[in-house]
This record gives structure tokens, sequence and C-alpha cells, in this order.
């Protein structure tokens, strides 16, 4: 194992659109001891060909083909042939900013670190920065940030001594797999070091809202966090999930309202969400409780203000 080797780990499944622009921001970083590994998850599109065509004219890439698994199973496929001493994760409808890897092994390196994160930042049908300030952590601040969603669950703006994955996998078949694997990476390390600069660029793209895909999605966001905040009950680091949930609920129902589905999830989701908020709303403060205020007044007149909002550039 080569210890300043990084191994990134890409994942590609039906992104043939965006693929070219993921791969060339690898490709190009200022850290260039790089080993690119491209997990062609059974995409049906022309993403495999292009991975090999990559490959073919950069020897810091490997390609693996398989039949399609899920992300989870792409990311453990490339973890098991890594020979880096970093790791890091790159989804192929992002794209990262040329010196991210040179800051993430410089931050990793100066703070003595076992993981370093970046910012990340979010485009496409909305536009939202997401930083951590400069800071360094130990274990039970970092997994308290965590399930305050302070710091999110996020696998893609983070560097990862190798040694971190000997024992830890994502879990294949399930959905928010990110959010059930960095707490079990947040147990073994030692120190993390934050960077207050945003250099992941994560893609938001379109899909169809619909009463029953979202209320769905957000059941299963909120069983994930929940397992995950219960697990920690009674050590020093925990942090109930209501606030997360309610968040995620939130997000949920005004979207839910735009898709004009008034129906009986729509409603007890709704419902469920005002429920949270009185057990969580002390610690709803400053502009997040103004803008929860009016998400209960109307979550549809919420979803069209937060759109303005985020079309600003302020954080919400």
């Amino acid at each position: 194992m080569q210890n300043d080797l990084i191994s990134i780990i890409v994942p590609v499944y039906k992104v043939e659109e965006y693929i070219r622009e993921c791969l060339d921001s690898i490709i190009n970083q200022t850290y260039t001891n790089l080993e690119i590994i491209l997990v062609d998850d059974g995409s049906p599109d022309d993403c495999g060909k292009i991975c090999d065509e990559y490959a073919a004219k950069d020897s810091r890439i490997k390609v693996i083909h398989q039949q399609n698994g899920g992300l989870s199973a792409a990311r453990n496929a490339g973890l098991d042939i890594a020979s880096g001493g970093y790791i890091g994760f790159v989804d192929s409808d992002d794209f990262i900013e040329l010196n991210m890897y040179k800051e993430l092994h410089k931050c990793l390196i100066e703070n003595d670190a076992d993981m370093s994160i970046c910012g990340i930042k979010r485009f496409g049908d909305e536009s939202k920065s997401d930083s951590y300030g400069n800071r360094k952590l130990n274990k039970n601040e970092y997994l308290k940030e965590l399930l305050k969603d302070n710091i999110k669950s996020y696998a893609c703006n983070k560097l990862y001594k190798r040694y971190l994955f000997d024992v830890v996998r994502f879990p294949i078949g399930e959905l928010f797999e990110d959010i059930k694997t960095m707490h079990l990476i947040g147990e073994i390390v030692s120190t993390v070091s934050l960077i207050d600069k945003c250099f992941y660029n994560y893609r938001i793209r379109s899909g169809s809202i619909t009463a029953e895909n979202k209320g769905l999605q957000a059941r299963d966001y909120m069983t994930a966090t929940h397992v995950r905040s219960e697990k920690y009950k009674g050590t020093d680091f925990y942090v109930p999930a209501t606030v997360g949930e309610f968040k995620c609920l939130r997000v949920t129902v005004s979207e839910m309202s735009i898709a004009k589905k008034d129906t009986n999830e729509y409603k007890n989701l709704f419902r469920q969400s005002v429920e949270l908020y009185k057990v969580c709303h002390k610690e709803i403060k400053g502009f997040q409780k103004a803008i929860t205020c009016l998400y209960l007044l109307s979550p549809k007149l919420f979803y069209c203000i937060k759109k303005i909002i985020l079309k600003m550039g302020v954080v919400s």
C-alpha cells in the first residue's frame, strides 16, 4: 500500500450526460498521486465505454465492470481493490474543484487527523452551500455534530485514512447508505479536521414529486436517523433525532403540497411534522424559526419562499 496515494472511487450508473465533467475534474487534480477506480455498475448507456476510453488515456485509472448492485455495492467493490493509503469518493454526476484533494490531504496531515472534510455546494434545481468552518474535532465532538446534522453524512466531501474502511462497508440494497455508514467511521476516528471551503459540487437533479415516493423516502430517512440516534442513547454525544426528522418532513410535505397531492399521506405527514415541532421547537432558533413559522402557516408558501431564498444564495 502506498501511504501517500489517494484512491478515488467513482460509482458509475446512467450518467452519460455528466460523467465526462466528473472525470475531467478528477484527472486534472493538482494532487496527482491518485488511483482512480471507476465502477461501472451495469450502466445501460455508454458510461462503460466512456470509462474504458478514459482508462486508455490515463494509467492511473482502473475500471471495474459489474452487474448492477447499487451505489453501496459499487463503492464496496472499489474499496476491495483500492491500494492507496487514503480513500475518497466522488459520485459520477458531480464534479470537484481542482485543488480539492490537495487541500484535504494538507488539512489531514497538518492536523494529524484520520479524516478531513470540506464544504459542499449544491447546484442544479436549487443552489445551497454547506460549510463547517476551520475546526479540529475529537471523536465525541464529531459524532455529536454529525447527530445534530451540523455536519452532513455525505461520503463524498471527505478524505479518509485507508484503515477506517478495514472493517466498515456500505450497506447493500438500502437507502440513505451514507447516514448508515458515517457514524461507524466516526466511532473509529481519533481526530477530524474541517476546511471552511466548498470544494465538492453536488448536482441536484429533477425527480418526480409524488406523494407516495416522497412519503416513503421521508419515512426511510427518519428511520435511518432515528436508529442511528438511539444507538448512542446514554452516551455523552447522544442527540435526539427529532430536529432532523422535523426538517426532513418539512421539506417533504412542502414538496408534496406543490405536487397538489392532498392525500391522507400528505395530511398525516403534515400532522406528524407539527407534533415533532412541538417536541423540538426550543432547539430551532433564529432564521430557522422564522421559516418554520411560515411552513406551519402554509407548506406551499414555505416551498415557494424557500426557492426564492435559495436563488438569492441564502443558506436555509
